[in-house]
C-alpha cells in the first residue's frame, strides 16, 4: 500500500518539497522540443504544439500552478479536510504524458546524434 501511495501522491510530494520543480521540468521539456524544431527549421509552427514534449511540459506547468493554488488555499484553512481524489485522475495523465515526452525526446535524439558505426565483417575472399 505504501508503494501505491507514493505512485499516486509522488508529483504532489515533489512539489511540496520543491514548489517550482514542475516549472523546471516544463522548461526542460519545452526547451528540448524547441531545439529539435529549430534544427528542423519548423520552430513555432502549429505542429510544434502537437509534440509530446510540449504537451507534457504544458501539463507539468498547469499541474504546478494548480498545486501552488491548492497549497495557498489549504494555508488559509479553506480545505483542511480535502480528500485528494483529483490526484487519482491527474497523476496517471501526468505520468503518461511525461513518458511520451521522454520517449519522443529519445527518439529525436537518435536522429540528431551521429550513430556509431557498427563493424560488420565483409566477405572479401
Amino acid at each position: 500500500m505504501l508503494m501505491l501511495d507514493w505512485i499516486i501522491f509522488g508529483p504532489a510530494r515533489l512539489l511540496a518539497v520543491w514548489p517550482y520543480a514542475g516549472v523546471w521540468i516544463a522548461v526542460v521539456l519545452l526547451a528540448m522540443q524547441a531545439w529539435f524544431s529549430w534544427r528542423r527549421g519548423v520552430l513555432l509552427e502549429r505542429q510544434y504544439f502537437r509534440e509530446a514534449p510540449v504537451l507534457g511540459g504544458l501539463l507539468w506547468l498547469i499541474f504546478n500552478l494548480y498545486e501552488l493554488q491548492l497549497a495557498a488555499t489549504l494555508l488559509k484553512g479553506q480545505g483542511a479536510n480535502t480528500v485528494r481524489m483529483d490526484l487519482v485522475f491527474l497523476v496517471p495523465i501526468l505520468y503518461v504524458m511525461t513518458l511520451a515526452a521522454v520517449w519522443a525526446i529519445v527518439s529525436q535524439l537518435r536522429g540528431v546524434l551521429p550513430a556509431r558505426e557498427r563493424a560488420t565483417p565483409t566477405n572479401e575472399d
